[in-house]
C-alpha cells in the first residue's frame, strides 16, 4: 500500500466561550480614562488581557458564530473586528495614547474596506463619571464618494423596497429613530427636491443604533442579545451592502 503523502492537521482550536465582561472591565476602562498614558496601561497591561481583550476576542467569535447559526452574511472573528486599544495621534492635538471607546466592527461579507458596510457595537465609561454607555448598530458611515453615489442611485431607484424594510414591524420595534445620519440641506445634483426618497438621498451617512445597558455586557447572553437586534436590521445591511 502506498504511503499517504498527506500530513497530519490537528484539528482547529475550539472558539472561545464568552462568558459576559466584568466589575473589572468597567474599573481599568475607568481607571484608563483618569490615567490615560503609557505608564499606567503597563501597570495594569494585565487587567486589560483579562478582563478586557480575552472577553472581547469571545465576544467577537461567539457574534461571529450567531451570524453563521442565523446564515447571515456578515463577518465576526477576534482578527476582523477587534480594535487596537491604541489611538493614532499623529495627526490629532489630543495625545492620550489609548482609547476608552471600544468598539467592534462586524463587515458585511464581500464589503471592501473603503466601501465598508455593516454592524458595530461599541461601550465606554458613561460621561456621568458612573456606569458605561453601550450602543449596537450599523449602516454606512461617511462612505467615500463613488460609494455614496451607488448607494444614492440604489435608494432612488429601490426607494419603495427601502421603505418597506424601515417601516417593517421588526425593524421598528428594535429602532425606533429609524435610519439616522448626517444630512445635507440641499438634495443632491441630479436628484428633484420632491423624489419620494428626498431625505434618505440627502444623507451622507446611513445609520440605525439602538441603546443597550451595562448590564446586557455582564451577562454571557450578550451575543444573544447583540445578534437578535442586529438580525432585525440584516434587510437594511443587504440594501446597503449590495450598491
Amino acid at each position: 500500500m502506498a504511503r499517504s503523502t498527506r500530513r497530519f492537521q490537528a484539528p482547529d482550536e475550539p472558539a472561545p466561550f464568552f462568558e459576559g465582561f466584568s466589575p473589572e472591565t468597567f474599573k481599568f476602562l475607568h481607571g484608563l480614562k483618569k490615567n490615560n498614558n503609557k505608564e499606567w496601561f503597563e501597570q495594569h497591561r494585565d487587567d486589560y488581557e483579562l478582563y478586557l481583550r480575552n472577553p472581547s476576542k469571545a465576544l467577537a467569535e461567539t457574534i461571529g458564530q450567531y451570524f453563521r447559526n442565523n446564515r447571515m452574511p456578515v463577518v465576526g472573528n477576534a482578527k476582523v473586528s477587534l480594535f487596537r486599544i491604541n489611538r493614532d495621534i499623529r495627526f490629532s492635538p489630543d495625545k492620550s495614547p489609548y482609547k476608552t471607546h471600544i468598539g467592534l466592527v462586524f463587515p458585511f461579507e464581500g464589503s471592501k474596506k473603503e466601501e465598508w458596510c455593516g454592524y458595530y457595537l461599541s461601550f465606554e465609561p458613561a460621561k456621568t463619571g458612573k456606569g458605561m454607555t453601550v450602543f449596537a448598530g450599523g449602516g454606512v458611515y461617511m462612505p467615500l464618494p463613488p460609494h455614496l453615489k451607488r448607494i444614492r442611485a440604489k435608494i432612488a431607484k429601490e426607494y419603495e423596497e427601502l421603505n418597506k424594510i424601515v417601516r417593517s414591524p421588526k425593524f421598528k420595534k428594535i429602532y425606533p429613530d429609524g435610519l439616522t445620519g448626517e444630512s445635507l440641506k440641499r438634495i443632491p445634483q441630479g436628484y428633484s427636491e420632491d423624489h419620494p426618497a428626498a431625505n434618505y438621498l440627502k444623507m451622507k451617512s446611513i445609520l440605525f443604533g439602538v441603546d443597550l445597558t451595562e448590564k446586557d455586557l455582564l451577562t454571557e447572553r450578550l451575543p444573544e442579545i447583540v445578534g437578535e437586534r442586529f438580525k432585525a436590521a440584516l434587510p437594511i445591511i443587504e440594501f446597503l451592502g449590495q450598491a
